[in-house]
């Protein structure tokens, strides 16, 4: 069963803002052409860490103000993309109800702009507590017990988006065998394009307690099936790209706040080819060296 909060749709938007007598929180003018969507455009982000006391600062970042930002930027892309995927770790530190509470708050002009977003769960989140959150969603069928996974389906490439959330407030996460056999028939079901896997925990080959501790398991999995090209995590607050035996190995940066002065806070805007997809990474900070920054990966034969 997915976490998906899908599009408020604008007629439903703009009657409900008008009878509150509310403003819009995207700023397009009322005249304006609803912007095209970009089949092949996904707005990734990760860890936005929101607290549900609004004002709550951590590390010097006030969270649920940096992830009012990355939603505004997301927003307003013309063309939009297709989906916009938040990889866990979506509330605070113990995934309280009333952070999810602000989270779905803060996300919202992703949903009034037309968007659908996809949630993947994070060693902070909380299971039950993110589903009561987000009632739209309920009922739909779930594929592997106590685990919201789902797979979006694109003309360049299929997302498969895991759980790896065991303990909340624990670092270390796990999928479990269940888990593993379902993502290794999805798969197999879903040869004739790319497929690219994302979780929140990173691979721990070391098993060091920090990462994914059944990593071998899933790269086993992965590797072993040439049209699995990449593999997107978050959890350690780190953009960065390797590879192994050609398998790309994507850590998203935070919204939220970083554990390094030289790490960026933002998002990644996503743009898939026909053979790889391009990266663009937009800081929060506009000033920060690496913002704008863009890579390209290959995919592998």
């Amino acid at each position: 069963m997915p976490i998906t909060l899908p599009p408020i749709s604008r007629r439903r938007f703009l009657a409900g803002s008008m009878a509150a007598g509310a403003s819009v929180l995207v700023a397009r003018p009322t005249w304006a052409a609803e912007p095209a969507t970009d089949a092949n455009r996904f707005a990734l982000l990760s860890d936005t860490h929101v607290a549900g006391e609004r004002d709550h600062v951590e590390r010097g970042v006030n969270m649920f103000a940096h992830a009012q930002e990355a939603v505004r930027e997301v927003a307003l892309l013309d063309p939009r993309p297709a989906a916009a995927i938040i990889n866990g770790d979506c509330a605070f530190l113990h995934g309280k109800q009333h952070d999810y509470e602000a989270f779905v708050e803060a996300v919202k002009p992703l949903r009034e702009a037309g968007l659908t977003l996809h949630c993947t769960l994070g060693n902070h989140d909380h299971r039950e507590r993110f589903w009561k959150a987000i009632p739209a969603t309920a009922g739909q069928d779930q594929a592997v017990d106590e685990r919201h996974i789902t797979v979006i389906e694109s003309a360049r490439a299929n997302w498969f988006l895991l759980d790896s959330l065991d303990l909340t407030n624990a670092t270390p996460g796990t999928l479990g065998a269940d888990q593993l056999t379902w993502l290794a028939r999805a798969l197999d079901a879903r040869t004739d394009r790319p497929a690219l896997v994302m979780l929140h925990h990173p691979p721990d080959p070391e098993l060091n307690r920090g990462g994914l501790t059944d990593t071998g398991a899933l790269l086993e999995v992965l590797i072993s099936r040439p049209h699995v090209k990449a593999y997107f995590y978050g959890h350690n607050h780190v953009w960065i790209r390797r590879q192994q035996q050609g398998l790309h190995l994507v850590g998203l940066p935070a919204v939220a706040y970083t554990f390094s002065p030289e790490q960026p806070s933002g998002w990644i805007d996503a743009h898939l080819t026909d053979t790889g997809i391009t990266l663009a990474l937009r800081s929060i900070d506009p000033t920060h060296r690496q913002h704008g920054e863009k890579v390209e990966l290959l995919w592998r034969s």
